[in-house]
């Protein structure tokens, strides 16, 4: 399987600079088979998801950091510097600082900031960044980043400093940059734990309205969470799809969330990254049956290194709940890829936005139409999608899988 299969030409005119308001208007298309293709718009959802039988509907509750920061170099000179993570990894720890943080971040503009401190000043907050080993300079690591340190006054927190200098992450396929509207737009309205530099776009699609609708047919939204890196934008490698190199993102989740898990039978994953996880939580429990302990980072071909592992999802389930503490957060990193011939074993569909050419959420996407019966491959998808007049990527439409 090559990169170029996943290739498709997306008129710029395609893609959405802004979201339709309010969110619930949002076209849908729901596809339940080749020859089964409807449209609706996003408040048709409860009406569909009763008629499918769902009984859990999973979402992503991460929440957006405000994680550009627009800064002056000791000459004058002006930095653009994006944080993708903190060092340690946790980013409850890093944002709830009182002093400072180290975190692993993009530089534009850096060439020439050689020595001092980089700084940006909103009435009393004085925030300041520099390398994190100053006598070297700004060293380049492996992926074009850089390790920042950063330190403030005037604020509680490292959380409150970005919330009020930062500005939103935008994808740079938007071309624009980010206004004050987007500090709504660009978060789910169910966000709670901040850790993302990009949004789990299919959940905003959400609002209050259709909440309380979904609520009203039995169907309270079910949360988990990973947090959506840079690397979502990253675009296959050239050539032979087993040569790109994963990135690897953090999931929360708690002893009860396994147990709600459990207890349904016809689940729906709101997003690639809600299913990314509940994907990833089955070949966590496979990795600890087979190795005796869990990983750092769960490996991007455990999936199909393993495929012949004997255990279901609900058996993976009760596995984990005999080896995960009943209270506190269960975190890990996963790294896999789904790709055609993955077998999707945690829901029986899935609801995501219209995806970039090249790009890793189109792979997962395709295995899910395999599963729908798109045999002749995701682009007879997208070819309707295109034809009528769906909008595209993050602030665009969506659509509901239903798989087989």
């Amino acid at each position: 399987m090559h990169s170029s299969d996943f290739d498709y030409e997306l008129p710029d005119e395609k893609i959405a600079k802004h979201p339709v308001s309010p969110r619930r208007v949002a076209r849908l298309l729901k596809a339940s088979s080749p020859s089964s293709i409807t449209h609706h718009t996003f408040e048709h959802l409860p009406k569909i998801l009763d008629e499918h039988g769902c009984d859990g509907l999973w979402v992503n509750d991460t929440k957006v950091l405000q994680a550009r920061l627009y800064m002056l170099k000791p000459t004058g000179g002006r930095l653009e510097i994006f944080l993708l993570e903190p060092l340690d990894g946790v980013a409850e720890q890093a944002l709830s600082a009182t002093k400072g943080s180290s975190w692993r971040c993009m530089v534009r503009g850096g060439r020439k900031w050689t020595s001092g401190y980089a700084s940006i000043q909103l009435g009393d907050i004085v925030l300041e960044a520099r390398p994190i080993h100053p006598e070297e300079g700004l060293v380049k690591e492996e992926g074009g980043t850089f390790k920042l340190t950063f330190s403030f006054t005037g604020a509680d927190c490292m959380g409150d400093v970005l919330d009020k200098l930062g500005k939103m992450p935008l994808p740079p396929y938007m071309k624009r940059e980010s206004e004050d509207s987007d500090k709504d737009e660009y978060q789910t309205v169910f966000a709670r734990l901040p850790g993302s530099v990009a949004a789990p776009t299919a959940g905003l699609h959400y609002d209050d309205v259709l909440l309380s609708d979904l609520e009203q047919i039995g169907l309270p939204l079910s949360r988990l969470t990973l947090h959506v890196g840079a690397g979502t934008f990253k675009p296959l490698s050239a050539g032979a799809i087993e040569s790109h190199h994963m990135h690897a993102e953090r999931c929360v989740l708690t002893y009860s969330t396994l147990q709600l898990l459990r207890s349904q039978n016809r689940r729906i994953a709101t997003g690639t990254t809600t299913l990314r996880t509940l994907e990833s939580v089955y070949w966590m429990a496979v990795y600890h049956k087979t190795n005796g302990t869990f990983p750092d980072i769960l490996p991007q071909w455990t999936p199909y290194e393993l495929d012949d592992f004997n255990m279901s999802y609900e058996d993976a389930l009760d596995y984990l709940m005999e080896l995960i503490p009943n209270e506190g957060l269960w975190t890990f990193k996963t790294r896999i890829m789904i790709k055609p011939g993955y077998r999707i074993r945690s829901i029986s569909g899935l609801i995501t936005n219209f995806h970039q050419p090249n790009s890793t959420l189109l792979c997962l996407v395709a295995a899910c139409l395999e599963s729908a019966g798109f045999q002749q491959s995701w682009l007879e998808l997208y070819d309707v999608a295109l034809e009528e007049q769906y909008r595209f990527l993050s602030y665009g439409d969506g659509c509901l899988i239903e798989l087989k």
